[in-house]
């Protein structure tokens, strides 16, 4: 009792500091990592999933040192007005300054009959929820992610929220129904605080009224203005993988009028959706006939119908997430695009001012495996001054038990053979070189099996536990190890100058509801060492993806460390979905929001259920002494109506400078993008640690209009606003 009183009185000034900005002193950071190592695989066919501690196939002697980890409090509670309950399957949070007032605020979603959050961050660690008299509330909303960016050029961040269908009508899109609730919204922002519905004038017919997911922001022909990109995924109601029919919902590229409508372009440009992969065990594709038509599609049935008897679902893939960035170097963005049930894609941007142009390169790439693709995070984290790609996946659960037997959708299915894979992958860029018959293309190689971690000493991933691993599948190794991910972002911890990466994630439900069991997620906070592998600090960090968790006792030796008591346990995981980055309370640390979905949970002896919320965390970094430096990019349109968009987007920053005591000039590269992760935005304003150097030598951007900007001699621990150059 005594170190649960202590551990709370703790938290709470721990809480005061963070937002008073006092630093406390942190240890330089040691560079350990083991390489995990295993055993005969088990003959035993049950393989249940059960929950140990430390009792991993790895030699427990390379530890983490647990003095150098400055925890994350966990603050919700205490700063959001409404409390951290939300209700939603879907939920999005969105980092962002909407009132331009140089603090960050929150917008987060959900589900109809609960007004989505818009909190205005008042510097003082309070966060208000002014979405009411903001106007941008969506009360009869199924809403889902959400994007924020400046669509107009006039300075102010505006509001895309996705939506899907009601979860519970048995109807697709092509079946009558509330339309203002399964319709896409955008909301114009006019300052002061209001926001304007223009969602029927800006899309018209073509409004998306799917099932959004994720959105992009970004500038395709490089015209200064943002377009913006909806992945769609299937109607609640009937998405499904335990059959080879497995259809999602055609995509959305709205390109920008400039007069605040868009023009949606996607099937003409081939960005509705591909066709569906679907393989039978011998590799041939499984067809479906139309019996009106008698046209053939893999991987959809056009028999299946709704409740009204309209047509279920379109022949393309349902898409998670999607990335946008300049991978090959020539100043347009290309586009990542994560399929749940199928390949992982990948398309090479040539367009011009006057015609869209896209070609697939994921297949000349060799990563076009057939998984459970749903979320990125796009950093340097090798420190090669080239960005690569983090993307999340089903993880390691599948390793644990019996392949599906059966062709369906599943990455269970897929990942017996070659073409499959329920892995997450760690995209390395290896810089710009040609394919045959392509041209220029950035090169990635997929080397997240490779990566050295040094695992987590108190919860470690099930599968670093060969026995538990099925017999005829191969034994996980690095990244490939680790569990379910949806949302995910890179971010610096420690102001170390490397990147760190987050993840979490799971699916059917929190642990304590029915099937919280087969994908029970915790989150993991992989902490870079300096040389591109990683350790897992998820723990020490307190960033756990678990409500009310006790971190007052972590030595796993001490008679006091009970996981069960103190809830260190995947059995008590939440159920993850978006994530998303951002200085919060301005002290120059990295903070992380999560968001988790509601469901039922059992009440008594698994008796009765119950409905439950779904919380959502605020993890504030507990800081340190290290140097940093905030970039807010501003493009020309918003001046004098040149040059690039007014958000910087599509912007390539590198940042120079020397550490204490040191002759050595590192430097750092980042990319000003808004997409990515799972439902929900990082912060677009770019975040670089400086360790101990007290002074920048150069800041190079090369902005999307071609123009490039040196700025040098610029002081640390400071948010600088830098505004495109005119035209020379």
């Amino acid at each position: 009792m005594f170190s649960i009183r202590f551990s709370l009185i703790f938290s709470a000034l721990l809480f005061v500091l963070l937002w008073s900005n006092i630093s406390c002193q942190t240890d330089d950071i040691q560079d350990v990592y083991i390489q995990p190592t295993f055993t005969n695989v088990s003959e035993d066919e049950s393989n249940e999933l059960s929950f140990d501690f430390a009792e991993m196939d790895t030699d427990i002697n390379n530890e983490i040192n647990v003095a150098h980890v400055t925890p994350f409090l966990e603050s919700s509670s205490e700063i959001l007005s409404e409390g951290n309950e939300n209700w939603n399957d879907r939920p999005g949070v969105a980092v962002f300054d909407f009132d331009n007032d140089n603090d960050l605020d929150l917008y987060i979603t959900q589900k109809a009959k609960h007004s989505n959050r818009l909190y205005r961050n008042d510097g003082t660690g309070v966060f208000t929820d002014i979405a009411k008299s903001a106007g941008v509330e969506l009360i009869s909303s199924h809403s889902t992610g959400v994007m924020t960016c400046d669509i107009n050029n006039d300075g102010l961040p505006d509001i895309y929220v996705g939506a899907w269908g009601d979860p519970e009508d048995q109807l697709d899109f092509r079946s009558p129904s509330d339309i203002q609730g399964n319709a896409d919204t955008l909301f114009l922002n006019q300052g002061e605080g209001k926001f304007l519905d223009i969602s029927e004038q800006a899309f018209g017919e073509s409004r998306n009224i799917r099932s959004a997911t994720s959105i992009s922001c970004t500038d395709i022909n490089n015209d200064g203005w943002l377009d913006l990109y909806v992945a769609n995924v299937g109607a609640h109601d009937f998405r499904t993988f335990n059959s080879p029919s497995h259809p999602g919902h055609v995509n959305f590229l709205y390109l920008n009028n400039r007069d605040l409508t868009f023009t949606e372009i996607a099937s003409e440009v081939g960005l509705a959706g591909s066709q569906i992969r679907m393989r039978s065990t011998s590799g041939e594709p499984i067809l479906f006939e139309d019996p009106k038509t008698g046209e053939m599609f893999e991987g959809w049935d056009p028999t299946r119908v709704d409740r009204l008897g309209n047509q279920v679902g379109e022949p393309v893939p349902q898409t998670h997430s999607t990335l946008f960035f300049d991978f090959d170097d020539d100043l347009d963005v290309d586009l990542f695009m994560a399929d749940d049930g199928d390949t992982l894609k990948i398309y090479k941007n040539d367009s011009t001012k006057t015609k869209i142009i896209f070609t697939e390169v994921g297949e000349a790439l060799g990563i076009d495996y057939s998984g459970a693709w749903m979320g990125f995070a796009l950093g340097d984290y090798d420190g090669d001054l080239d960005l690569d790609v983090f993307v999340t996946n089903i993880g390691s659960h599948a390793m644990l038990r019996k392949p599906q037997d059966n062709p369906t959708g599943s990455c269970e299915y897929h990942q017996r053979f070659a073409w499959g894979t329920c892995a997450n992958f760690m995209l390395r860029n290896d810089g710009v070189g040609n394919l045959s018959g392509i041209g220029q293309s950035g090169i990635f190689t997929e080397v997240g099996s490779t990566i050295k971690i040094t695992p987590n000493k108190i919860l470690a991933p099930e599968a670093l536990k060969s026995e538990k691993i099925y017999r005829s599948l191969p034994i996980p190794t690095g990244i490939a190890a680790y569990e379910f991910g949806f949302g995910t972002t890179f971010f610096d911890l420690e102001n170390d100058g490397d990147l760190d990466l987050y993840w979490l994630g799971s699916n059917k439900n929190m642990g304590a509801g029915p099937g919280g069991d087969v994908y029970p997620g915790v989150g993991r906070l992989l902490r870079n060492t300096g040389s591109g592998d990683f350790e897992d600090i998820t723990v020490e960090a307190r960033i756990l993806d678990i409500a009310d968790v006790d971190y007052s006792v972590l030595d796993i030796s001490s008679k006091e460390f009970n996981p069960q008591s103190q809830r260190i346990s995947p059995r008590f995981h939440e159920n993850g979905k978006g994530v998303a980055h951002g200085d919060l309370n301005g002290d120059g640390y990295v903070d992380i929001v999560g968001t988790n979905s509601s469901g039922n949970i059992w009440t008594g002896d698994f008796e009765n259920l119950v409905a439950a919320p779904g919380p959502v965390f605020i993890w504030l970094n507990g800081g340190g002494k290290a140097h940093w430096i905030t970039l807010k990019l501003k493009g020309r349109m918003s001046i004098d109506g040149t040059g690039s968009n007014a958000d910087g987007i599509g912007a390539r920053v590198n940042l120079s400078y020397k550490v204490f005591g040191s002759s050595d000039t590192h430097t750092q590269v980042k990319e000003v993008y808004a997409g990515g992760s799972y439902l929900s935005q990082d912060s677009i304003w770019l975040e670089f640690g400086l360790a101990s150097a007290n002074l920048i030598e150069e800041i190079s951007i090369l902005w999307p209009s071609g123009r490039e900007q040196i700025i040098r001699n610029v002081s640390v621990d400071q948010i600088l606003e830098i505004i495109e150059p005119e035209s020379s």
